[in-house]
């Protein structure tokens, strides 16, 4: 993500930029599930769909409550590899993943915080598919 661009929104929510290291190691477990064309091959995996397409924030979040992300209070979201993600409340996630990335995909999964350390579940996930769809494993 472009820190720089969302720098604001990082210290109003009281969210921090995740090392790089972090976006790359959740890009490796996603390259290790089937894709099809620049997303995930969802066919053959349990999963649910939300639709964008006029959804309300609050109504995105109930969706995303009933994911396995939501066993965690803070999420990790990535839309690179090779740039830093974002580490945030939940509910934060959820509203405000458009404005946090231009990109038409996106992921993020459930962290738990234990100090100061960021311990990833890279498998309670949730893709952002062009724009439009939310998947998430269930």
């Amino acid at each position: 993500m472009r820190i720089d661009e969302i720098s604001s929104w990082l210290d109003a929510h009281g969210a921090s930029a995740s090392p790089v290291a972090m976006a790359a190691e959740f890009d490796a477990y996603l390259c290790t599930l089937p894709w099809s064309g620049c997303g995930i091959d969802w066919q053959d995996l349990p999963h649910r769909s939300l639709a964008l397409d006029g959804v309300s924030d609050d109504a995105a979040v109930e969706w995303a409550r009933q994911t396995a992300m939501a066993r965690h209070d803070h999420v990790l979201l990535i839309d690179s590899a090779s740039e830093p993600g974002v580490v945030c409340r939940f509910e934060d996630a959820v509203r405000d993943f458009e404005l946090l990335s231009h990109r038409p995909e996106l992921y993020m999964c459930g962290v738990d915080l234990v100090g100061t350390e960021v311990r990833p579940s890279f498998d309670r996930f949730i893709e952002r598919r062009s724009f439009m769809t939310l998947n998430a494993r269930v």
